[in-house]
């Protein structure tokens, strides 16, 4: 659930003065928390989440002023794009853990297939805006921040679809006991 408060954005004040002066209703710096948090578990398991895990401190730390809009007014496209690296390399390094578990020790081809293309993507939009501001090519900005707003958007929605997974230190499927014959609700005839 940090992930989401992360990626996503709940701007406000509605019409600022000076344009530039919004906040986000969805900080950051306390969705990095909770993912912290969410480490703690998760590392119980056996997963290797050293690389993760500090790549998350860097971007908790990273978050904080960022949060505050004089400091990420002051950045320009480059600056942006070194900023959000930990988040992308946290992200990278998540995925690729879990990719590398599922298909090993676990033999989950869905997520071994899934969190291996993520990985992929993320590395990808790692380098991406590096080529992309680097080389000055504007008519590709759209679809950069399309590509890793995508990225983001299918890891999150893995990470719940396989959050109750044993091994992920989850509490295991989900069971739903059958109602008895009669007992649905249904009136009697």
């Amino acid at each position: 659930m940090g992930l989401v408060i992360v990626v996503g954005n709940a701007y406000f004040p509605a019409n600022p003065h000076p344009s530039w002066k919004t906040y986000d209703g969805l900080a950051d710096p306390l969705g990095w928390l909770l993912v912290l948090a969410g480490l703690v578990p998760l590392a119980r398991t056996g997963l290797a989440l050293d690389g993760a895990r500090w790549a998350a401190y860097v971007a908790t730390a990273v978050s904080i002023p960022m949060f505050l809009p004089q400091v990420r007014h002051e950045l320009n496209d480059s600056g942006e794009w070194a900023l959000s690296l930990p988040q992308i390399i946290f992200c990278l390094l998540l995925a690729k853990e879990v990719a590398e578990q599922a298909a090993t020790n676990h033999p989950d081809a869905y997520i071994a297939r899934r969190f291996g293309l993520l990985l992929w993507a993320y590395a990808l939009v790692a380098v991406l805006p590096a080529i992309v501001i680097g080389a000055e090519l504007h008519d590709f900005d759209t679809a950069a921040l399309g590509f890793a707003v995508l990225t983001n958007v299918a890891f999150i929605f893995y990470l719940f679809r396989v959050h109750r997974r044993t091994w992920l230190g989850g509490p295991g499927p989900l069971e739903i006991h059958p109602r008895a014959p009669g007992n649905d609700g249904s009136r009697p005839d």
